[in-house]
This record gives C-alpha cells, structure tokens and sequence, in this order.
C-alpha cells in the first residue's frame, strides 16, 4: 500500500471512530435520497445494521405516508439549501412511540455533488419532563386559586367585625382594647396584601395577567399614589418631595399596574426610612421615561442587590438587619415593567438610603 492511500485509509478510520464516538444518530444523504454514510448511534436507534440501510431510502424502511413526508422535508434542503429542523414522532421496533428532533443541512462537496447531512436527537425524556412540569404548575396555579379564595373569605368577615368594634358600633371599648385592634387590623391589611401578591405572582407566572394597554400619563399616576401615600408618610414625620417633568406626554401602559408598581416603591421606601425624606422624580430623556423613588432611610445591604427583584427574597437593608414584606412585591413590579419592555434596577443614594429606579419606552419596538 502506498503512503498515500495508507494516509487516506487513515484518515478515514479516524473520521468513522468520532462519528461513531457521537451518541446522537448522523446520516448522510445524496441526492437520489440513499444513506451513504451512517454512525452506530443511528444503528442502534432504528435496529438495522448500518450495512443492511447503505444505498437505500427512507421507503424501503418507513411507511409510504411517512416515507413521503421525510422525502419532501428532504428535497426543501436539496433546493433551498437553508438549514431544516423538525420535531416528529417516531415508533421503534418495540411499539414504542418516541419525539425525535432532526436537524438536516446541506453539503456540497468540490464536484458540486449535493448533500443531506442529518443529526438525530431523541427527547422524549425532555417532553415528559415537560409535561410533568406543566401539569405541576397547573396544579400549583389551581391551588394557590383556591387557597387564596378561600382565605378571603374569612379575613373579609374578620376585617368587617374589627371595624365595627373600632367604630364602636357595637358599644363602647377602652383605650386598652383599641390599641389591640389596632395590631389585629393592621395584620390583616398584611395579611390581606400577602394574599393579593401571592395571587398576582400566581397569574404574572403563568402568563394569565391581563394587561389593559392604552394611552395614559405616567405623571397622572404618580401625582394619585402621591396624594394617596401622603398621609402614612407624614405619620413617620418624613419629608415627601415630588418633582415630575411637565414634558413628559401620554403613552401607552396599563394604569393601574403602574399604580400597583410606585405604590409598592414608596411603601418599600416608607418601610425602611425612619428619617429624612422619600422622593419621587420622573424625567424625559429622549423616547424613554425614569422614575425614581428614593430614601434617605438604612440603604440595601451590597449581598443584597443581585437578588433585589428575585420571588420570595426579602429585602434585607444595610446595617439593619430588618426583613419586611412577602418578597413578592418587587418582583411582581419587575415582571409588570419587563411585560411593557422597561427596565428595573436599585442601587445606595450617595447621601444614604436608596434609589429605585424604573424606565419606559414611549414607543414600544414594533411602533
């Protein structure tokens, strides 16, 4: 044997020692559509020996309807020549029915002999993984549902009987008892506001949310939380500053989603400030909008930061060590801001505290 054609043989052997290393199955095509080359992963998939299937087609192998649908899928990649992925079902030898993925791409080699160049990957595993999985979410969603249905129903009955009492309709109470009405209300309001978080989370995860998208201004909705908030923040004796750029002109977003959004800002704010002041800006800049909501309360712990807007991570702030909230609010506010493609990040104010901030487009992508 030549040194040339001992190379050659060489070569080749090599070539067919990683091919046949590859556990997914590899086909080769020519253009009258007969295998020409095969690996063992793909020997072992159908149970025919790769020298039974060399020179024949997918008819001597498949039914005639599916036979044919190969074929064609095929004959797109010989006249295209563009790349071809398909998701098809395929029965082995043992009646077992499996989700195969085919990627096919074609080769031309220096004669200009066209080719179909194929890789095989079985993920069947992969789809009842995923079935599984939505099958649990579903369940998951069913359940929170009705638990949080449930829970309301008692709480509303509960909420009612305190206030009754509080506004001494049912007799008169001492200052004792009214104080110990006033935790119990409170922790409803907590627990009632857990509730709608863990429901709104709920539907934001499952893509169940409806979004009532149409012109609004955003200064509007800042001005109503304002006003709304103005009472619980100067019962902490803080300062509360608004400034909003008159520049700003309406825009498409879902109003009380927003609302939703600055309202839990300035309570996260409220919550960590014992002293100083909150602040809530908006300025133009270009086709996008900023809101800020800042503090000069304890700040955000650094370890904090990454995992801010994370579900069921508490905000744990600097040098305080206090953990308020469900851990849903700001991610519920993350996954509102991403739907109407905003950005949302916080980071320490330089005079202390912190500053949250939120952006949006005036005009969506596809405007």
């Amino acid at each position: 044997m030549s040194e040339h054609k001992y190379r050659e043989a060489e070569s080749r052997d090599y070539f067919y020692k990683i091919i046949n290393s590859i556990p997914d199955p590899i086909f080769v095509k020519d253009r009258e559509h007969r295998w020409v080359l095969l690996n063992e992963a793909h020997a072992q998939m159908f149970g025919i020996p790769t020298e039974e299937m060399l020179g024949k087609t997918d008819h001597d192998y498949f039914p005639k309807e599916q036979a044919d649908v190969f074929w064609a899928k095929d004959e797109v990649v010989f006249e295209a020549g563009t790349e071809n992925i398909n998701e098809e079902l395929w029965t082995d030898s043992k009646g077992i029915r499996h989700v195969i993925v085919t990627k096919k791409n074609l080769y031309t080699d220096d004669k200009g002999n066209k080719f179909i160049v194929g890789v095989i990957r079985d993920i069947t595993d992969l789809k009842n993984t995923q079935e599984k999985l939505k099958e649990a979410k579903d369940i998951q969603s069913r359940f929170t549902a009705v638990v949080s249905h449930e829970l309301r129903t008692p709480l509303a009955a509960i909420r009612t009987g305190v206030n009754i009492i509080l506004d001494g309709l049912s007799g008169p109470i001492n200052q004792e008892q009214r104080d110990f009405l006033e935790i119990v209300k409170n922790n409803i309001e907590r627990l009632s506001r857990l509730i709608n978080d863990v429901l709104d989370f709920q539907k934001l995860d499952s893509g169940k949310m409806h979004f009532d998208i149409k012109p609004n201004d955003i200064n509007e909705v800042i001005g109503g939380v304002y006003k709304t908030m103005h009472h619980l923040v100067e019962k902490k004796k803080l300062k509360f500053v608004l400034e909003l750029d008159k520049k700003i002109p309406q825009f498409s977003f879902d109003k009380d989603r927003f609302i939703q959004v600055v309202t839990n800002l300035v309570n996260n704010a409220i919550a960590f400030t014992d002293k100083g002041s909150i602040t809530i800006t908006s300025k133009l800049k270009e086709n996008i909008v900023h809101v800020e909501v800042s503090d000069t309360g304890v700040g955000i712990s650094e370890e904090s930061l990454p995992k801010l807007f994370n579900p069921f991570e508490q905000a744990e702030r600097s040098d305080s060590g206090k953990r308020q909230g469900t851990g849903l609010g700001l991610a519920i506010c993350k996954e509102i801001i991403l739907k109407h493609k905003g950005k949302v990040w916080a980071e320490p104010n330089i005079t202390g505290g912190s500053i949250f901030h939120f952006t949006l487009p005036i005009k969506g992508e596809d405007e």
